[in-house]
């Protein structure tokens, strides 16, 4: 018995097949029942938003210590709202000169949520536990930490999510299995205060009066 031959479909109804997908393909970006939203819409509605501006700790291609970053990101219109957003931002870079992106390509926020008055909960999504060592970890967990303090002082521990469950750590080094609170060691910027047993440094004037009794 011979094999039958499967005949290529007819052109004409490989180009409905193809105009077909088109048309289902842009309808996924568009809620059900609501037209989409033109772009002269789209950017009325931008230039309208109230924006604020937003420190991003960056850490430095030199130390890996976090420097600051600022950028104008719109207004929500809850404190909830705006931390998720600035923390995509951070996710999605780009960071300023002479900073690097601890994050890798297509990390997300799944979702962010504020518990009691001063912790919040991170839920992270994508590649977020890939590449680096120590350092990156540490300016990735530190990250996010510092940035929200860093915004939103009253923020004072963070508990970091993997896929919408708790994980022991990113890269092996850093403890996540509890709430960790915003670390200023981590911060280019940061002077340790000085041992209380520490003399204090002469100053200028005390100098001047000891030439002075002695000419």
């Amino acid at each position: 018995m011979r094999t039958p031959i499967r005949r290529p479909p007819h052109p004409s109804l490989l180009a409905a097949l193809g105009l077909a997908l088109l048309l289902v393909a842009g309808c996924r970006h568009a809620p059900a029942g609501k037209p989409a939203a033109s772009q002269s819409q789209q950017a009325q509605t931008n230039a309208n938003q109230a924006m604020v501006q937003r420190t991003l700790l960056y850490p430095s291609e030199e130390d890996m210590l976090l420097t600051e970053f600022q950028v104008m990101l719109p207004d929500l219109g809850s404190d909830q709202q705006n931390m998720q957003a600035m923390i995509q931002r951070y996710l999605d870079g780009p960071a300023g000169d002479g900073q690097v992106l601890p994050f890798p390509d297509n990390c997300t926020v799944r979702s962010l949520f504020i518990l009691g008055e001063n912790q919040v909960v991170v839920d992270l999504g994508g590649p977020v536990k890939t590449g680096g060592g120590s350092a990156t970890e540490l300016a990735r967990v530190y990250g996010i930490i510092d940035t929200l303090n860093q915004n939103f002082p009253q923020i004072t521990a963070v508990k970091i999510l993997v896929d919408g469950q708790e994980t022991e750590t990113l890269l092996g080094h850093v403890d996540l299995s509890h709430s960790l609170p915003p670390e200023p060691g981590m911060l280019e910027s940061y002077a340790p205060p000085s041992s209380p047993d520490q003399p204090p440094a002469p100053s200028d004037s005390s100098s001047g009066a000891t030439s002075d009794a002695h000419p």
